[in-house]
């Protein structure tokens, strides 16, 4: 009974609440309404009251006589006993206060709220206290092209008063509000009971105890949804135990995925099986179907038939439950296929995409072949120099230093080779510990720049940066450092001269910064471009080597603005040269 009565109390109030928020705001709309409209009336009064007074001054004439005490008189006209006025100059001086005596000493009145407002709209208000008086008051100001005529009245129980919102709206809310309060406590004491009969339902479910044929719903909505739950609740109890072996299996292979996952009945007729088990079956049948049944019987599964008749007989079935696996090869795509037999002669059938495995397990073995072709070159002619300055010890001093100092290139470009490697190596297998934090573009390019200073100066090469100051990207710096500095490199080696290397922010896709590197040198031949970011890959493989590059500075840019989320793409320019356009995440 206890929960019941919670219950019902939480549904009563939850509606309370709801009905509380709609009358605040009633009032709050009803407050603010009455409150214009009484402060319009109140400016309305004191417009026209301002009106009187100019009319008086400009009958009497009082801006070319000065004689502004004869606006004392007009109290007489105007029967408002408290009631403040005052003439001020354009200049803000005060020309006439009836409530100060000696008003030419007042201060400037120019910079008064009510006084500034005027100025520059019909009229002007403001409720603050008088610097002169020591009153609050009620302010009104009106501009008459020489002079703003101010009214003023004591902000006071009258003036309060006026403004006060009417209190017959608050009776008739408080009526609504008794009626309301009994209405819903009659609704949710019904819609109480309804709900509470599905929670002790649904409780004793919980617990294993089944439907209470005793329990009987009301004749209402709810009620009637209450018997549709019981009976769909009964018929699930009565299917629970057909679907117990099922649910098993599917249990055993819950962590697959992506991949495609069939079951077959002893009979070899499918009888479950999801998305990725028929977009794999027809990328290796070669065939578009909608249905997997037959797939048993293509000669691409003739692994599974056969290793199906052999252990599907009941001897056969003994220890561990018994399972097969094989690849399949299909127009450059690579399949796993897993066969495994349960024991009611059952089995299930899983097709994983292998392709990217494979893919790069080709990539690492031709990796492995180009690096040991690289490796060849600098080791054979590092042991070709150190091996003629043993046989060779008469050599004079300056072909031995000849000799060291080939030796060193080669052991230099082996160390960068080497490093290269290792980069590459963590970009495709770490990519996700390098640290990201926020890089300033524009101190990284002059970085680089300053460490290839001796080689940018002996070829008289000049740079254009155009660089937004303070720009930052969201990235891995010494990544960042390694794409300019291999973008950089590469132009220095190859493009030329006494060439210009421009670098620019240029508009690009949102949450990103795109950059363009552009060099107007000899330039890459478009046949080529497609392939210079392919590791190890070579426009001019003599020049290149002669040249000392490495053959992956270039994969290194691309992988490094690929792990960013990023793109590069390259161009010959107008009128020569190569541009580079990448972008890293802002």
């Amino acid at each position: 009974m206890t929960g019941k009565e919670s219950f019902r109390r939480r549904l009563f109030l939850y509606y309370f609440s709801i009905f509380i928020l709609f009358t605040a705001v009633i009032l709050a709309f009803q407050y603010n309404r009455e409150k214009k409209i009484r402060i319009a009336a109140l400016n309305t009064r004191l417009n026209d009251m301002a009106g009187l007074v100019d009319n008086y001054i400009s009958v009497n004439s009082l801006p070319e006589t000065g004689n502004y005490l004869m606006i004392d008189s007009i109290f007489n006209l105007i029967p408002v006993p408290d009631l403040r006025i005052t003439i001020i100059a354009v200049d803000g001086s005060v020309l006439y206060d009836s409530s100060v005596e000696e008003w030419d000493k007042m201060e400037n009145h120019l910079k008064r709220p009510e006084v500034g407002k005027s100025l520059f709209s019909p009229y002007g208000t403001a409720v603050r206290r008088s610097a002169s008086t020591g009153k609050e008051y009620y302010y009104f100001s009106r501009y008459f092209n020489t002079y703003y005529v101010r009214l003023a009245e004591e902000y006071n129980i009258n003036i309060t008063g006026f403004l006060r919102r009417e209190k017959i709206f608050l009776v008739f809310i408080a009526v609504v509000f008794a009626a309301v309060w009994a209405l819903l406590a009659l609704v949710t004491r019904r819609m109480g009971e309804s709900i509470t009969m599905l929670r002790d339902f649904a409780a004793r479910v919980r617990r294993g105890e089944g439907n209470d044929p005793g329990i009987i719903f009301p004749r209402n909505e709810i009620g009637e949804t209450g018997k549709e739950i019981v009976r769909i609740y009964n018929n699930l109890a009565r299917n629970t135990a057909e679907l117990t072996l099922q649910k098993e299996k599917l249990f055993r292979h819950l962590h697959v995925l992506n991949e495609g996952v069939a079951f077959l009945s002893p009979e070899r007729k499918v009888t479950l099986s999801n998305n990725h088990f028929l977009v794999f079956l027809n990328a290796i049948t070669g065939e578009h179907t909608i249905e997997p049944e037959g797939f048993i019987d293509h000669p691409s599964f003739a692994g599974v038939r056969t290793f199906i008749d052999r252990h599907q007989g009941p001897s056969a079935r003994q220890g561990e439950i018994p399972s097969t696996e094989f690849h399949i090869e299909k127009s450059g795509r690579f399949f796993g296929v897993k066969c495994i037999l349960f024991n009611d002669g059952s089995f299930e059938i899983v097709l994983t995409d292998i392709t990217r495995t494979e893919q790069t397990k080709a990539m690492r073995q031709q990796m492995t072949s180009n690096i040991a072709h690289e490796l060849k070159t600098p080791i054979s002619s590092v042991r070709g120099y150190l091996e003629t300055l043993m046989v060779n010890r008469d050599l004079d001093e300056d072909k031995k230093q000849y000799f060291l100092e080939k030796a060193l290139a080669q052991s230099i470009r082996l160390t960068e080779l080497i490093s290269d490697i290792v980069t590459l190596n963590k970009l495709d297998e770490t990519g996700s510990s390098f640290p990201f934090e926020s890089v300033d573009v524009g101190s990284v390019i002059r970085e680089v720049r300053d460490n290839l200073i001796t080689a940018i100066k002996k070829k008289g090469i000049s740079f254009d940066i155009e660089i937004e100051e303070g720009l930052t990207v969201t990235a891995n710096r010494s990544l960042v450092v390694s794409v300019f500095q291999n973008l950089i490199e590469n132009a220095v080696t190859y493009a030329g001269d006494k060439i210009t290397i421009t670098i620019r922010n240029i508009p690009g896709a949102a949450g990103y910064h795109t950059f363009s590197f552009a060099d107007n040198g000899i330039g890459i031949p478009e046949e080529h471009q497609p392939r210079i970011f392919e590791r190890f890959y070579r426009v001019d493989d003599g020049r290149s080597r002669k040249s000392g590059g490495t053959g992956l500075g270039l994969a290194i840019v691309k992988n490094a603005i690929l792990l960013h989320k990023g793109e590069i793409s390259v161009h010959t320019r107008p009128g020569g040269g190569t541009e580079f356009i990448f972008s890293l995440p802002a």
